[in-house]
């Protein structure tokens, strides 16, 4: 089953793509269900991330906020499976 993998971005953010790729890349090697969510869009996530973009949550684990790197992501993916074992 796919782990659940929710990126808090904005239409603008340069990192957030960044982040955006690398997740992309690592769903190549593991199950991964990315969701985007535009915090522009929700005065309610606006307000909470809107100066904090890119946001990472990954179900069962981590939260992550920039700087984010490949690494971090993978660490943080690796530790939310070894967790749910």
């Amino acid at each position: 089953m796919a782990r659940q993998v929710t990126i808090y971005t904005t239409p603008s953010c340069t990192l957030c793509r960044d982040v955006l790729e690398d997740l992309e890349l690592l769903a190549a090697e593991q199950a991964l269900a990315i969701r985007p969510v535009d915090v522009t869009a929700d005065p309610a996530l606006a307000e909470r991330y809107l100066l904090l973009v890119p946001v990472v949550e990954i179900a069962g684990g981590a939260t992550l906020q920039p700087p984010i790197s490949i690494q971090q992501l993978r660490s943080a993916l690796t530790a939310a499976h070894n967790h749910a074992l």
